[in-house]
């Protein structure tokens, strides 16, 4: 009668342990910026990607933060570091509907590749 019983609590654990993993599959491998996704343009933050910031992100990452949002995209700067250290890119051009900013859903492509386009460029402020 023990046997079964170690049997059973031995599978139970294994179970558990194989469901504890730490890769809970929310990771995203990182969005290669394509070198000139609107060629012929130049784009510079002032000229064409503070509109989109402004019209789909300020809501949440203004001042005051809102809706959990954890940085501020009010400024130049605070917009390139979002880009260079936090994943901007990464969660506007992903197409996981958990990750994806703004949370009310992706963004046209059109306007995904004016933000590409401007990273590429070297995230120019003017």
């Amino acid at each position: 009668m023990k046997t079964p019983i170690r049997l059973l609590l031995f599978l139970f654990t294994m179970i558990l342990v194989s469901c504890g993993s730490s890769d809970d599959g929310t990771t995203e491998p990182e969005v290669v910026v394509d070198p000139d996704p609107i060629p012929g343009q130049t784009s510079t933050y002032i000229g064409h990607v503070k509109t989109i910031i402004d019209a789909n992100c300020i809501e949440c990452h203004g001042d005051p933060l809102d809706q959990g949002a954890i940085m501020m995209l009010l400024t130049y700067d605070q917009v390139v570091d979002a880009v260079n250290n936090r994943g901007l890119f990464n969660r506007i051009a992903t197409n996981n509907a958990f990750n994806v900013m703004p949370e009310s859903g992706r963004l046209p492509q059109a306007t995904i590749d004016i933000v590409e386009d401007w990273i590429a460029d070297g995230l120019l402020e003017q």
